[in-house]
C-alpha cells in the first residue's frame, strides 16, 4: 500500500471531470490568465516567472482552485491530517507562543514538537477561508513554490531562466509532495525551504554583504515550520562548509568565499539555537511517545528510501523521479566532472541518499553504518522517524547536475521538452493511486483520552 487504508468515514466528492468539467474550464482559464502575466515586462523576471509557475499549477491541479474552501484536498480523514486540523482548533500553536514556557506540560505541544509554523500559515489562510480550506490553499501553493524556489536556485547554477523553468517543474511537482498532500500533515509538502535555502547560501558565498544573513533567517524560519527540512539543510550546509574548507587548503586565494559560508552557517547554528532548547525541553516534558528502539525499527526501517525494491518510501522510482532529469544527471557526472559544482552536488547528494535509506541497507537485513553512526553522534537524531525525507536534498542536486548538462548540450527547444514533461506527468503523477483525491468534510472531535492513548499518562492541562 501506498498509504494508510481509507477511513470508514470517507466520501469521495463528485469532481470527476464527467461529473464537473465546469470546474476544471475554470481552472485552466483562470491559470491562463495568471500565467499570461508572464509576458508583462516591467516585473522583474523572477516574479514574471512566479505567476507563470503559479499559473500552470492551477491548471494541472484542477479543479482544486475552484474547491479550495468547498471539499478537502487528499483522503480524510487520516490520523495524520485529522490530528493536525483539530490541533490546530484546539490552540495549540497560539499556547506554545503566548506561553511557551508551559509548552512542556501541554501533551498536544509535545506531541506536535516545535515546528509549530505551518499552523501559523494555516492560521493566516484561516482568515479569508474555512480551516479545511486553509490547508488547501496550502495545498495549492506548495507545489507552485517548490518549483518556483527551484527555478531561483537552477537560474543561479546555471544562468539560464528557461533551463531553470523547465528542471524545477519534477521537483515541485513530483509524486512524492502530492503523496504527502494526499496523506499526511501539510507541512511535509512544503520543500520549497530545501532548495531556497541552498539559493540564499549559495548567493551569501557570492555576493557576501546582505546575503550573509538571509540562510539564517531562512533556516530558522523552515525549522520552525518543519524540523526534517531543517535537518535536510543542515547536512546541505554543512557539506557547503566542509567542501569551501577544502578548497582553501589548496588555495588561499578563495578564503573571502570561505569566511562567507562560515558566518552564514554559524548564523544559522546560532539563530536555530533557541529552537533546539525548545524542543529538547518538550521531549523532556514528560514521557515520550516511544522508545529509541521503536523509532528505529518501528518508525524510520519501514520509511526510508529502499534499494531493494527500489523504491522512494514505496513509491516506484520510474514514477516519483522524472526520468530525462535522472538520464541528465547521470550524464552530467560524468561529462563535467571537472566542474567543482558537479563534484560538490554528487558527493553531497551521495551523503543525503545514504541517510535516506535508513537503518537497513538492504534486506536480509543488512544494516546501514553510517546512518546508525549519525544516530549515535547527533543528539535527538534517535527520533527521526523518516529518513526519506532526506532524498528530497539527493532529488534536488541531481537537478542542479541536470541543469548544467543541459546548458552544456545548448539545446534549444525547450518548450517541447516541457510539453513532453506536462504529458509525462500526466500520466505518471496525476493517473497514480497515491495523487489526492478530494472528500467531503468531517466532523470530529479530539478524545478526551487522547494525551493517555499516547503517552500513557493522564491528560495534562493546556495551560
Amino acid at each position: 500500500m501506498y498509504g494508510p487504508p481509507p477511513d470508514e468515514r470517507q466520501v469521495l466528492a463528485p469532481v470527476q471531470l464527467v461529473d464537473d468539467p465546469i470546474s476544471y474550464l475554470i481552472c485552466i482559464g483562470v491559470g491562463i490568465v495568471v500565467s499570461s502575466a508572464f509576458f508583462w515586462k516591467r516585473p522583474p523576471q523572477a516574479f514574471r516567472y512566479f505567476f507563470l509557475i503559479l499559473g500552470q499549477t492551477i491548471v494541472l491541479t484542477a479543479p482544486l482552485a475552484v474547491h479550495l474552501d468547498t471539499y478537502v484536498y487528499g483522503s480524510f480523514p487520516t490520523i495524520d491530517k485529522e490530528g493536525s486540523l483539530l490541533f490546530y482548533l484546539d490552540g495549540v500553536h497560539e499556547r506554545m507562543i503566548f506561553h511557551p514556557f508551559l509548552s512542556p506540560t501541554d501533551p498536544s505541544a509535545r506531541l506536535i514538537g516545535v515546528h509549530i509554523g505551518h499552523l501559523w500559515v494555516t492560521a493566516f489562510f484561516d482568515l479569508f477561508l474555512t480551516p479545511f480550506g486553509a490547508m488547501n490553499a496550502q495545498g495549492l501553493l506548495y507545489p507552485a513554490l517548490g518549483w518556483w524556489t527551484m527555478w531561483l536556485l537552477l537560474r543561479e547554477v546555471c544562468r539560464d531562466a528557461r533551463i531553470a523553468f523547465l528542471l524545477g517543474f519534477p521537483f515541485g511537482m513530483g509524486l512524492h509532495v502530492f503523496r504527502d498532500l494526499n496523506w499526511y500533515t501539510i507541512e511535509k509538502s512544503a520543500i520549497f525551504w530545501i532548495p531556497l535555502f541552498s539559493w540564499s547560501l549559495l548567493k551569501a558565498w557570492r555576493d557576501g554583504g546582505k546575503w550573509r544573513k538571509a540562510p539564517a533567517a531562512i533556516f530558522l524560519t523552515m525549522t520552525w515550520m518543519n524540523l526534517y527540512l531543517g535537518m535536510v539543510s543542515a547536512v546541505l550546509g554543512a557539506c557547503a562548509l566542509f567542501s569551501m574548507a577544502l578548497v582553501v587548503i589548496r588555495n588561499r586565494a578563495v578564503h573571502v568565499e570561505f569566511r562567507r559560508v562560515l558566518h552564514a552557517c554559524t548564523l544559522c547554528s546560532l539563530w536555530v539555537l533557541p529552537l533546539i532548547i525548545w524542543q529538547w525541553a518538550l521531549m523532556k516534558g514528560g514521557p515520550e511517545i516511544g522508545t529509541p528502539e521503536q523509532f528505529l525499527w518501528e518508525r524510520a526501517a519501514l520509511d526510508g528510501f529502499s534499494l531493494v525494491p527500489f523504491q522512494w518510501n514505496r513509491l516506484e522510482i520510474h514514477r516519483a523521479l522524472n526520468l530525462v532529469g535522472v538520464g541528465l544527471a547521470i550524464f552530467g557526472v560524468f561529462r563535467c566532472w571537472k566542474d567543482p559544482r558537479v563534484r560538490f552536488a554528487t558527493f553531497t547528494g551521495l551523503i543525503l541518499a545514504i541517510i535516506s535509506i535508513g537503518p537497513i541497507l538492504l534486506p536480509g537485513p543488512i544494516l546501514n553504518p553510517f546512518y546508525l553512526l549519525i544516530r549515535d553522534v547527533v543528539p535527538g537524531f534517535w527520533r527521526v522517524a523518516k529518513p526519506e525525507v532526506f532524498f528530497h536534498g539527493t532529488w534536488m542536486l541531481m537537478l542542479v547536475i541536470a541543469s548544467i548538462e543541459l546548458k552544456r548540450m545548448a539545446t534549444r527547444g525547450w518548450w517541447m521538452l516541457y510539453v513532453i514533461f506536462i504529458i509525462g506527468w500526466l500520466f505518471m503523477v496525476r493517473t497514480h493511486p497515491a495523487y489526492p483525491p478530494m472528500t467531503l468534510p468531517q466532523n470530529s472531535h479530539l478524545s478526551p483520552t487522547w494525551a493517555d492513548d499516547v503517552f500513557g499518562e493522564p491528560d495534562l492541562p493546556s495551560e
